[in-house]
């Protein structure tokens, strides 16, 4: 303050500044909605209106997956005969 007025600031500058300041600091308590600090209400109110307004969503896709055979059973249903087939794993990709 005491550099402001040496450069030729006069003190009704400080008293309108300090009027605006409270006036703010006022309204961001109203404003705020209940249980959220106003802080943090006048941080993200700030940077909401004056932040970008364009969102670019990145597309994921998954990895590809490998078939696992299984096993098969089957039944004929005429002689109830039961038959096994027996499948071995295939190989992961790292040869495990």
């Amino acid at each position: 303050m005491g550099i402001a007025q040496s450069l030729g600031f006069t003190g009704t500058l400080f008293l309108g500044a300090g009027g605006i300041g409270l006036a703010i600091g006022i309204l961001i308590l109203l404003v705020s909605p209940a249980g959220q600090r106003p802080i943090s209400y006048a941080r993200a109110a700030a940077e909401y209106h004056l932040g970008s307004n364009e969102y670019h969503n990145r597309r994921t896709r998954p990895e590809p997956e490998t078939p696992v055979v299984q096993d098969v059973v089957s039944v004929r249903q005429d002689g109830l005969d039961i038959g096994t087939v027996e499948a071995e794993l295939e190989a992961d990709a790292d040869g495990r």
